[in-house]
Order: C-alpha cells, then sequence, then structure tokens
C-alpha cells in the first residue's frame, strides 16, 4: 500500500485552528427531528411529573430511527457474518483480503452508506469490514448509544484480527475514539463530520423538547445510569489529548446537524491530527464524495 496523505485537495486544510463565537455558537436540532405534539407533550409532563418526561426522553433519545436499505452494486460481493457483542446480534458487512479498513456509520445509519468507501479500499489492499451497529441496520436491539456502538466495535475487532484503518462517522467516529481510548489499536483512522460532545448533543436535545433545566438534568443522570460510564468521560475532546493514532478528519463548514466547530475541536486536540473543510458536502453526502473517499484511502494506505 502506498499513496501520498500531503495531496488533499477537497477543500482548506486546517491546522492550529481558532474557534471563533460563530464556530462555538450552539447548533440547533433540525425542527423535523420530532413532531410538533411529541415537544409540546414533553413540556406538558415535564410541568407536571418531570421524572416521567425524563423517562420518555431517555427512550426517545436512544431510540435511533431505522433507515431502509439501499441496494449498492457493492454489495453483491460482500458477505454477510453475524456475531454477538453485550447480549445484541450485530449483523457485519466485508469483503476481500487484506489488511482490515473498518467502517462504523453515525446514529441513525447503517453500514451501507460507506459501501462508496469499499471498492477504493479493496484497490488499495485493504479488506473491508462494515458492522451495522446495535439497534441499526439488521442488528438486533431497538436502543442503543455511543457506548453500545463501541462495544460492537471492540467485539467486531477481536473477531475479525488486527485492524489497519479505521473510517468513522458522526457518532461512529466517537464511538471510534472512545474505542481507541480504551485499547483498540488502530494504526490509522479518519473521521468524517465527528461528534466531539455527547453531553452537549444531549443539551440539544433537552432545547429542542423545550424542557427545563431540572428535567434535562434528570434527562443525563438517566442516559449515564444507563451507559454505566460518566458523560464527561465521553467528551471526545478529552479523550482526543491522549491519542496516538495518526488522524485525518474532514468536515462541511456548514454542516447542519454537527457542527463545524466539532471536527475542528477533535482536530485541534489531537496530537497531529489533521482537519479538512469540504464544503457543500453535508453531513450524510460526504459519504459518497469521491475527492473525501479518494484522500481518505490515501491517507490510509500511506505507510
Amino acid at each position: 500500500m502506498g499513496g501520498n496523505p500531503a495531496v488533499l485537495e477537497a477543500g482548506t486544510i486546517s491546522t492550529n485552528v481558532r474557534l471563533t463565537q460563530r464556530d462555538v455558537a450552539p447548533l440547533p436540532l433540525r425542527r423535523q427531528a420530532l413532531p410538533r405534539w411529541l415537544r409540546a407533550a414533553f413540556r406538558l409532563a415535564s410541568s407536571f411529573a418531570s421524572p416521567l418526561a425524563a423517562r420518555w426522553a431517555e427512550r426517545a433519545f436512544l431510540t435511533p430511527p431505522r433507515i431502509p436499505l439501499r441496494p449498492h452494486p457493492a454489495l453483491a460481493s460482500g458477505h454477510r457474518f453475524h456475531l454477538h457483542a453485550s447480549g445484541r446480534k450485530i449483523a457485519v458487512w466485508s469483503w476481500g483480503d487484506g489488511p482490515t479498513a473498518l467502517l462504523l456509520h453515525g446514529w441513525g445509519g447503517r453500514s451501507e452508506q460507506l459501501v462508496p468507501f469499499v471498492e477504493p479500499l479493496l484497490a488499495a489492499g485493504f479488506s473491508v469490514i462494515a458492522p451495522d451497529a446495535p439497534g441499526h441496520g439488521e442488528s438486533s436491539g431497538r436502543q442503543s448509544s455511543i457506548v453500545a456502538f463501541a462495544d460492537a466495535l471492540e467485539a467486531v475487532a477481536a473477531r475479525v484480527g488486527p485492524v489497519h484503518a479505521f473510517v468513522g462517522h458522526s457518532g461512529g467516529a466517537a464511538a471510534g475514539a472512545f474505542a481507541l481510548h480504551r485499547g483498540l489499536r488502530v494504526q490509522r483512522a479518519v473521521f468524517l463530520a465527528p461528534v466531539a460532545s455527547l453531553a452537549e448533543v444531549v443539551g440539544r436535545y433537552a432545547n429542542h423538547l423545550h424542557i427545563p433545566p431540572w428535567t434535562a438534568e434528570e434527562l443525563e443522570r438517566r442516559i449515564e445510569a444507563r451507559v454505566g460510564i460518566p458523560m464527561a468521560d465521553l467528551e471526545v475532546i478529552r479523550i482526543a489529548r491522549g491519542a496516538r493514532t495518526p488522524l485525518l478528519v474532514f468536515h462541511d463548514p456548514d454542516d447542519r446537524e454537527v457542527p463545524w466547530r466539532d471536527g475542528a475541536a477533535i482536530a485541534q486536540a489531537w496530537p497531529g491530527a489533521r482537519l479538512v473543510d469540504v464544503p457543500r458536502s453535508g453531513h450524510n453526502r460526504i459519504l459518497r464524495d469521491p475527492r473525501v473517499i479518494a484522500q481518505a484511502v490515501s491517507f490510509l494506505a500511506a505507510r
């Protein structure tokens, strides 16, 4: 495998990132994320039964949407297998033979979203492994979390052997960072529109529901109890400071789902990482951008 990771044409290469006040302004959740009637129900419950509202909010927060499978020609050459992680049945796609590249989708996504990476990675000499996270795609379960993502990622890595490369999108990138922090060994990693702070995501979610601060605090406590880890321990920026894996981050400056500042802050905190701005790629279209794919594969294949 070879390649020149310095040849990056998707957009501006940002180093020594400095975040402006505009960059750190809270990004609201998209208005269509929850229907108006449901937000009204949460507000009403928060006024009269805050613990009940927090329990409802926790359940809704940890229940990802399931998107349908979109056929892709690369699926015909893939092999589907299953394994178990933390009591969940995990569905996994695999292709090829060579050093392993492990792909992980984001919250509410599924493995097939990363299929555009498969043929370029195979051409670069990799084998490719792409699981559906718990509660996503064809994997079992209704609820999930970033910790469940990381558990599944580690179980897949243990099954397929040494992992050379990792590509994670959005919440999948955050789960990858957490798995690396817990000891998963990866030679190189690429994050696509990564989430930096689960606590901030919870805060934005609570704000979107218009629930009062005391209900939002109870929601955070319930999520921490469910995943078994303090929210502070899942902060990717905190994790990043001790990271050693070479990292390349791609992010659209106008991403409407995960703010650009998340990718910028991770790249700034992660020793030696680089940030590549990819304007007009969006949060999900970035997974199909030929420039991003080519540059990511070149970086991952570099010796």
